[in-house]
């Protein structure tokens, strides 16, 4: 059975990053606008979800490598050894 790989699941991805992103620009900006913390403490722990996001994004792109001299079953492998999936 062959996998057939979807990019619409890596726009998903690359969608959500960028929009989580940009909030967390906006957010950012408005806390230091109207000098709360409380906002700025926020757009931080966005800012923390933009990097999960992201760190996904990439090993998913690296993941979908097809196979080459160095990794003979392609790169799927390795990500999930990286990150400590079984």
């Amino acid at each position: 059975m062959s996998r057939h790989h979807d990019h619409s699941e890596e726009g998903n991805i690359k969608v959500a990053f960028f929009l989580n992103v940009g909030f967390t620009i906006i957010e950012l900006i408005g806390g230091i606008y109207t000098n709360s913390l409380a906002i700025i403490s926020d757009a931080l722990h966005d800012f923390g979800d933009s990097l999960s996001i992201g760190l996904s994004w990439y090993l998913q792109r690296v993941a979908s490598k097809r196979k080459d001299q160095k990794f003979s079953y392609g790169y799927k492998k390795l990500v999930t050894i990286q990150i400590g999936i079984n």
